[in-house]
């Protein structure tokens, strides 16, 4: 193929790209305005399902996979069209190394778009992964319902959730679905986190911590009393390593209980006297938990991400690290 030829495809290319550019930047536009016009308006209310965070990143992050597949579809038919139909734009005979440096700048620019595609892509695998464990949660605390207890998925606190609230005689419990790196074999519960092996990686708990703190203040006014919430950290396809296996109980420090997604119900058989709650502030407490929602659902992907980023690492835009 002569030189002159693959000038003219260059030409093809940047001219595609330059209609998928077109396109991505009236997307871009039009969200911005969006935005803009949103925040006068009240968000619709979450449904609070089981993983209602990861359904919000799967809904943001869904719309801008479909941005970036029309703009890759545009791309690849206006290139067709020209190549079948269009015609050479006379520019002439280029210098070499300024041809070359075009077309590694072409290739550049859509090397790069295909690698921010795969990387949203296995980002939305992983989100799709951990929505299928809080499904599994989900299908296991029927048992805590069935006992006569009360299970609210999705319970806002601050600009995080908690992933699930229980309400009982036995007192307030907020779980939550640990997401653990690739290739763990065991877990334990340590300095307010969780150490995994091999490799000694810690996952922290403040986030979650902290939700806890602010949604126990807000069930405390509910009540007029002080309500204590007993933290249960749940984790799938992990051994729970501690003096006692499985971990049923709070660690030494009292400040968390660390369980496996099999056994994620057997902490309704814990007990202690000062988190006994009365039929009356069950009742208020079931109902106000009954009315909240996540206060400000994520309207854009860096947004989703932020809310997520201690639990669902944003993957390396090459590699399959976690």
């Amino acid at each position: 193929m002569e030189f002159s030829i693959s000038q003219t495809h260059i030409g093809y290319a940047i001219v595609a790209l330059g209609v998928a550019g077109a396109y991505l930047s009236s997307v871009w536009l039009l969200m911005s305005i969006g935005r803009l016009v949103m925040r006068w308006r009240k968000p619709a209310p979450a449904s609070c399902r089981p993983g209602e965070m990861l359904h919000q990143a799967l809904r943001v992050s869904g719309r801008l996979w479909d941005h970036y597949r029309t703009a890759a579809l545009l791309f690849g038919v206006s290139f067709l069209l020209l190549v079948n139909f269009g015609r050479d734009f006379g520019l002439g005979q280029q210098p070499a190394w300024l041809n070359i440096s075009v077309l590694c700048g072409v290739l550049g620019v859509l090397g790069f778009s295909i690698l921010k595609m795969v990387q949203l892509m296995r980002y939305r695998a992983r989100l799709q992964a951990s929505l299928e464990l809080h499904q599994q949660v989900a299908r296991r605390l029927i048992e805590v319902q069935l006992r006569g207890n009360r299970v609210f998925p999705s319970v806002g606190s601050g600009d995080d959730a908690i992933d699930y609230v229980v309400v009982s005689h036995n007192g307030v419990y907020a779980l939550h679905l640990a997401s653990l790196p690739k290739d763990v074999e065991s877990v334990q519960l340590e300095r307010g986190g969780l150490i995994c092996q091999p490799g000694g990686n810690r996952v922290g708990l403040q986030q979650f911590n902290n939700a806890v703190l602010r949604l126990g203040k807000s069930l405390s006014a509910q009540t007029g009393s002080p309500v204590n919430m007993l933290p249960v950290v749940i984790v799938a396809g992990a051994r729970i390593m501690s003096e006692k296996e499985p971990a049923v109980e709070p660690d030494q420090n009292g400040d968390a209980m660390l369980v496996s997604l099999q056994a994620c119900a057997s902490f309704i058989g814990w007990q202690k006297e000062e988190f006994f709650l009365h039929d009356d502030d069950i009742a208020r407490l079931n109902a106000w938990l009954g009315k909240q929602t996540l206060k400000e659902p994520p309207r854009t992907l860096a947004t989703a991400v932020s809310s997520l980023e201690r639990q669902i690492t944003w993957p390396a835009l090459v590699g399959y690290q976690r």
